[in-house]
C-alpha cells in the first residue's frame, strides 16, 4: 500500500467517530473584527481594551475562517489578504547560500523584515538568520485569531514594527481534544501534501490550573520541475537592452549560447563546434538572436534545467503551556514549543563552465586532437552543462526552540507582567553537490599512463590527489556517476540564533478625568541576541595549484585566486548585541457624549531603545480615536517608526554565489561570482508613518461596517543591498567612465578601458548602507455583513488595498522606482497597485460553504522609468476558492470538508525579469504572488471531543 493510500484510509477511520453521536463539547467562537463591536486585547496598544477604538487599524482573522479559505495553514491563508504582498513561501527557491523557503510575512510588500511578528502578544525571537521569523514555525492547532496592525508600532513594540504587525493570539483556555488530518493534490497528480495534528486542553487543580498540549507534521512533495507547468516548459526570457533601439521583450524557448548540453569549443581552430557524443563533434547551430548578448532562441545553447517549482517541505511543531493561579491576584505561565523545518529543492544543472582542456587529452576525438595540433593550440576553453549527473541540490534543516515563563497579576487597577523568552533556532543550508575546483581541475588534465587514461597528477604528484576520477566532457553520456562524484562534494554552513528577551509591563487607570478614566502603561525591555555561524567551507579557501596545470590560478599580490568551491559557501562568525528599551504610553479621554463628539481620546506613545552596536533611537507615536456618533468614527496616527540593522545585517558571514551576469562593458553574459558580507556601520532605519482613516457601522443595517484608511510610509535612510548585478548600476559605472564609486563594485583582471570578453568581472561585490529611500502610500478598505438567510447565516467580508505608490531610491543619484503598479523590475519586486479579497460564507446546522475571490490589477512591465519595454501589461488575474463543510449529525465539532484552491485553474499571466536573462529556464515565468500550482484539491477532517 503507498503512503497516499494509508492517509486516505486513515482519514476515512477518522470520520467513523464523526458520525456517531453529537458530543456535548462546545465549539469555540471566533473573535469578533475589531470593527465589528467585540471587546478584545488590542493588538498595537498596552492600555486600549476594545478593538472599537483604536487610532491604529487592525484587522483580526479568526482561524476558523482562515482554515475554510486556505486549509494548508494559517499563514498560507494570511498570504491571499490584500494588505500582504511579496511574502516569501514555498517558491522563494534560492541556492544555498541562504535558506529562502519557509512562510515570511510582508505587509504592503515594503519588506519581511519590517513586519514584527508576535506570538499571543510577544515578540518571536528570529528563525531565520537575517532576523525574519518563519511562521510555518508557529503552533497553529490552538491558535484563535490573527490579529494584523496595519500602521507603524514601534512605540509599543520596537524595532520591526514599521508596517506593523502580526500577532498570532493563542487560546488560553481551550479545554477538550480536537485533531485534524487532511491530503491534498494538484489535478495533475503532484504536489502531495498532509497535515495531522491533535490538541488538548484541561483544567486542572480545581480549576486553579490549566494545561495545553498540541502536536502538528505537515508533509509536501513540492513540484520538482518547472517543465511541469505550461509556463515552465516554453523557456521565456525578457531580452534586450531596454532602450528604445532595443527594447526588452518576451523571448520564447531561450537558450544560453555560452555552453551546451554536449559541451562547447569556445577557444582555438575549432571554436564554435559541439559534441554530440564522445566521439561526434560538429559546427555549433545558433538560434535566433534575442537582443540580449549570449541568449538565443532555439539552437544548441542550454537552458539552467532542472530546477524545482517548489520546493518539498517537512514541518513538525510541538507545543505546551501550563499557567497557574498562585493567588487571586497574582498567576503563573511557562510554555514551550519545538519546531522542525526541512525543505529541498534542485537548483541548477552541474556545469563546466570555460575550463581550459589540453589538447592533447586522450578523450578528444584524434581529428581534433591532430586539428588543434597542425594549428599549434596547446589548449582550449570548453563549457557544458550536464544533464547525466545529479542537480546541485538545496536543502535547509531548520530546529526552533521556544521557552518563556513569567507572572501576570494584578495590583489595584493596575495590570501587570514580568516574562522571560529563550529562542534558540539552529539553521543548516547544505549544498549537496557542490563542485570542488581542485578536484575538477584535476579530473579535467588527463594522459595515458601504462595504456590507461588517469589524472595527470596522478603520474606527475602521486598522492596529492587521491582516487582521482579522470572525467571525459566531450559529448552526451560521457561522464561516468564515479567522476561526477569525485569532483563534487557535499558543503554546509550552521546558522544559530540564540535571544534572550526580558520584559515586564504594567498598565491601568491613573485616575478618572469628566471624559473617562485616563490609562497608562510602562514597559521595559532587555534583549540579548548571538548570532554564530560555523562552515564546512569557507568562500576564502583557494586552491593549492601545485601539479595543476589548467584552471588553477595561483594566490599573488594581483590575484585572489581560484576559490575551492564553486560558490554558495559562507564564512565562520560570530557577533553579539544587546538591547535595553523603556516605554510609555498613555490614552487620555477628552470628550464624552458631548455637541461634537460621542467621544475622542488622544493615545500616545514613546520609547528610548540603546542598541549597544548600532546606537540609539527613540520612537514615537501620536493617534485619535473620535467616535462622532455611534455610527460613525474617525482615526489617525501619525509615527515615529524604526528598523534596526540585524546582526546578519550587521555581521553576515562573507558568502559567495554564482548568478548568471550580462556584462554591458564587455558585451558578454555569463556564470559572474557574487561576494556579500555585513556592515558594522549600519544604523537604525527611521521611518514617518500616518494614518487617517474612518469606520461606519450604521444602525439602520445591524451587522454592516465598512472601514477606510489612508497610509503612508516613509523612511529617508533605509538599509539597501548596492550590488554590482543590478544593471543600474552597471550603467551608471558605464555612463562615469569608470570614475564612479560605483565600479568598485567589479573586480576585473584588466583596467576599467579595457572592452574585451577576458575582462568579464572575476567578482561582483555586494554591500548593505543605509543610503536609500523608500516610500509608500495607499488606502485600505474593508467591508463586513452578517445576516440571517433561510435556515442559516450569510456572512460577507471584503478587503481591498490602493497602493499607488511603493517608489524606492536605492541610493543617490539612482534612478526612482515605483514598484507599485509594476510586475517586477532589477533589484526590485513589484506589485499590483489594487489587491482585493472578498469572501463569501453561508452555515446552516448541517454545512458551511465558503468562496474566496482574490484578485490583483493589472501590471505594467517596469517601475524604471528609463527602460524600454515592447510587450504588453501583465494581465490582471483573479483566483477562486472554494471550500464545503459537513457537519455529520449537526454536530459543528465533527466536520468534514473539501476545499478547492484555484477552482478555475487558472494559469499565471506570462511574466519575467529581464535580469534573469542570463539564466534561460531557471526562473518561472510568473509575477510573485500570483497562482504557479494551479488546482488543489484537499480533503481532510476535523474533530473536537
Amino acid at each position: 500500500m503507498t503512503r497516499k493510500s494509508c492517509l486516505l484510509a486513515s482519514a476515512s477511520l477518522f470520520l467513523m467517530p464523526a458520525i456517531a453521536a453529537a458530543q456535548d463539547a462546545p465549539t469555540s467562537e471566533a473573535a469578533a473584527p475589531a470593527d465589528a463591536g467585540g471587546e478584545i486585547l488590542v493588538t498595537g496598544s498596552r492600555v486600549i481594551s476594545n478593538g472599537n477604538n483604536s487610532p491604529t487599524p487592525v484587522t483580526v482573522v479568526s482561524t476558523e475562517q482562515l482554515a475554510a479559505t486556505t486549509p494548508s495553514n494559517v499563514p498560507d491563508a494570511l498570504n491571499k489578504l490584500p494588505v500582504f504582498s511579496n511574502s516569501r513561501g514555498a517558491q522563494s527557491l534560492g541556492n544555498a547560500g541562504a535558506n529562502n523557503v519557509g512562510n515570511f510575512l510582508n505587509l504592503r510588500g515594503f519588506g519581511v523584515i519590517r513586519t514584527l511578528i508576535l506570538f499571543d502578544g510577544r515578540r518571536v525571537p528570529a528563525t531565520n538568520a537575517d532576523g525574519t521569523v518563519d511562521t510555518n514555525t508557529l503552533p497553529q492547532m490552538l491558535l484563535q485569531r490573527v490579529d494584523v496592525v496595519t500602521g507603524g508600532a514601534s512605540a509599543v513594540y520596537g524595532s520591526d514594527a514599521v508596517t506593523g504587525v502580526v500577532n498570532f493570539v493563542l487560546d488560553k483556555k481551550f479545554e477538550g481534544l480536537k485533531a485534524n488530518l487532511q491530503i491534498g493534490i494538484s489535478d495533475r497528480g503532484d504536489a502531495f501534501s498532509w497535515r495531522a495534528g491533535a490538541a488538548y486542553g484541561t483544567d486542572l487543580f480545581e480549576g486553579r490550573g490549566h494545561f495545553l498540549a498540541s502536536y502538528e507534521h505537515f508533509d509536501s512533495d513540492g513540484i520538482a520541475d518547472k517543465r511541469s507547468r505550461a509556463n515552465g516548459s516554453k523557456f521565456y526570457s525578457q531580452t534586450g537592452a531596454g532602450t528604445a533601439a532595443n527594447p526588452f521583450h518576451l523571448s520564447q524557448d531561450t537558450r544560453a549560447a555560452y555552453a551546451s548540453w554536449g559541451g562547447l569549443i569556445q577557444s582555438g581552430p575549432l571554436a564554435g563546434y559541439t559534441f554530440d557524443t564522445p566521439t561526434s563533434y560538429r559546427p555549433f547551430v545558433h538560434g535566433t538572436a534575442t537582443g540580449t548578448a549570449g541568449i538565443e532562441s532555439g539552437g544548441d545553447g542550454v537552458t539552467i534545467t532542472p530546477s524545482a517549482l517548489t520546493a518539498a517541505l517537512k514541518t513538525d511543531q510541538a507545543f505546551g503551556r501550563f499557567d497557574y493561579e498562585l493567588s487571586d491576584s497574582v498567576s503563573f505561565f511557562a510554555q514551550g514549543s519545538f519546531a522542525r523545518s526541512e525543505n529541498s529543492n534542485a537548483f541548477a544543472p552541474f556545469t563546466i563552465f570555460s575550463k581550459a582542456i589540453s589538447a592533447s587529452n586522450p578523450y578528444l576525438p584524434q581529428s581534433a586532437r591532430d586539428t588543434m595540433a597542425a594549428a599549434g593550440t596547446t589548449s582550449f576553453t570548453f563549457s557544458r552543462f550536464i544533464d547525466e549527473a545529479d542537480p546541485s541540490i538545496t536543502r535547509a534543516v531548520a530546529r526552533n526552540y521556544n521557552a518563556s515563563t513569567g507572572f501576570t497579576g494584578k495590583l489595584g487597577d493596575f495590570d501587570w507582567e514580568a516574562s522571560y523568552t529563550f529562542g534558540r533556532t539552529r539553521q543548516s543550508v547544505y549544498n549537496i553537490n557542490n563542485v570542488n575546483n581542485a578536484k575538477l581541475a584535476a579530473s579535467l588534465d588527463s594522459v595515458v599512463s601504462n595504456g590507461q587514461i588517469v589524472c595527470r597528477v596522478t603520474v606527475t604528484n602521486p598522492g596529492l590527489y587521491p582516487g582521482c576520477v579522470p572525467m571525459n566532457p566531450f559529448g552526451a553520456g560521457s561522464i561516468s556517476a564515479e567522476a561526477a562524484d569525485y569532483v563534487r562534494d557535499d558543503t554546509h554552513f550552521t546558522l544559530t540564533n540564540t535571544t534572550h528577551d526580558f520584559n515586564a509591563f504594567i498598565s491601568g487607570s491613573l485616575f478618572d478625568t469628566w471624559a473617562g478614566p485616563v490609562k497608562v502603561a510602562l514597559s521595559g525591555e532587555y534583549r540579548k541576541l548571538k548570532l554564530t555561524n560555523e562552515s564546512t567551507a569557507q568562500p576564502l579557501d583557494r586552491v593549492d595549484c601545485t601539479g595543476l596545470i589548467y584552471n588553477c590560478v595561483p594566490v599573488s599580490a594581483t590575484s585572489n585566486g581560484t576559490a575551492l568551491y564553486a560558490g554558495n559557501v559562507t564564512a565562520d562568525m560570530s557577533a553579539r548585541q544587546n538591547i535595553a528599551e523603556a516605554a510609555l504610553e498613555l490614552n487620555v479621554p477628552l470628550l464624552r457624549d458631548s455637541a461634537v463628539a460621542r467621544s475622542l481620546d488622544l493615545n500616545g506613545a514613546v520609547r528610548y531603545a540603546h542598541y549597544s552596536v548600532s546606537g540609539n533611537a527613540t520612537t514615537w507615536k501620536v493617534g485619535l480615536d473620535w467616535h462622532l456618533t455611534d455610527d460613525l468614527s474617525f482615526r489617525g496616527t501619525r509615527s515615529r517608526d524604526i528598523r534596526a540593522p540585524t546582526l546578519y545585517d550587521l555581521f553576515s558571514p562573507r558568502q559567495e554565489s554564482l548568478t548568471g551576469f550580462t556584462d554591458t562593458h564587455t558585451n558578454t553574459a555569463g556564470i559572474a561570482t557574487i561576494i556579500s558580507s555585513g556592515n558594522p556601520n549600519l544604523k537604525p532605519e527611521v521611518a514617518n508613518t500616518l494614518t487617517i482613516g474612518g469606520v461606519y457601522r450604521p444602525s439602520w443595517l445591524p451587522g454592516f461596517s465598512l472601514a477606510v484608511d489612508y497610509f503612508r510610509i516613509k523612511i529617508d535612510n533605509a538599509i539597501s543591498a548596492v550590488g554590482g548585478n543590478s544593471a543600474e548600476t552597471l550603467a551608471q559605472c558605464e555612463a562615469s567612465g569608470g570614475t564612479s564609486p560605483l565600479c568598485d563594485l567589479y573586480v576585473r583582471p584588466f583596467p576599467f578601458s579595457n572592452t574585451s570578453p577576458a575582462n568579464y568581472p572575476t567578482y561582483i561585490l555586494s554591500r548593505s548602507l543605509n543610503v536609500a529611500q523608500t516610500q509608500t502610500e495607499g488606502v485600505d478598505t474593508e467591508m463586513n455583513y452578517q445576516t440571517g438567510l433561510g435556515d442559516g447565516t450569510l456572512n460577507l467580508r471584503g478587503m481591498m488595498t490602493y497602493q499607488p505608490k511603493l517608489e524606492t531610491v536605492q541610493f543617490a543619484g539612482s534612478t526612482p522606482i515605483n514598484a507599485a503598479g509594476a510586475a517586477g523590475q532589477q533589484g526590485v519586486v513589484g506589485q499590483a497597485k489594487w489587491r482585493a479579497t472578498a469572501i463569501v460564507s453561508y452555515a446552516t446546522d448541517s454545512f458551511s460553504i465558503d468562496f474566496q475571490e482574490r484578485w490583483r490589477s493589472s501590471l505594467k512591465q517596469s517601475g524604471n522609468p528609463l527602460l524600454v519595454y515592447s510587450g504588453a501589461k501583465v494581465p490582471a488575474v483573479a483566483y477562486t476558492d472554494l471550500n464545503f463543510t459537513f457537519y455529520p449529525g449537526k454536530d459543528k465539532n465533527k466536520q468534514f470538508f473539501i476545499s478547492v484552491q484555484n477552482l478555475f485553474d487558472k494559469d499565471p499571466p506570462v511574466f519575467i525579469s529581464p535580469a534573469f536573462a542570463s539564466n534561460p529556464g531557471f526562473f518561472y515565468p510568473a509575477v510573485n504572488g500570483d497562482d504557479v500550482v494551479g488546482r488543489y484539491i484537499t480533503i481532510g477532517v476535523r474533530g473536537r471531543f
